[in-house]
């Protein structure tokens, strides 16, 4: 899946604007665990983001380093975030960060 960037990063010395994500594995799985928490609310059920993992996808899905994610604008990461959360069946705009 090809992600266009809104704002070019430098990654392994060059800089680009778009990412190739490739889907998760069974093993990105069990190696960073799901990019989301399912917490009880008074509501019912909800679910909260783990940016911190969700980035962690970013780096492996894409192969890219971290200082690269580091470098995204918050609006690419958002919508990478909405990418990872799409793997997993869920939907980042309704999820509470």
């Amino acid at each position: 899946m090809i992600v266009t960037l809104s704002k070019p990063i430098s990654a392994h010395g060059e800089e680009t604007q778009e990412l190739d994500l490739r889907d998760p594995t069974a093993k990105d799985v069990m190696e960073l665990g799901y990019p989301y928490l399912v917490v009880q609310s008074d509501d019912g059920q909800g679910v909260e983001l783990r940016p911190k993992v969700v980035a962690r996808y970013v780096v492996r899905l894409a192969k890219i380093p971290m200082s690269s994610v580091e470098q995204l604008a918050i609006a690419d990461l958002s919508t990478l975030q909405a990418h990872v959360m799409g793997f997993f069946g869920q939907d980042a705009a309704t999820v509470g960060a």
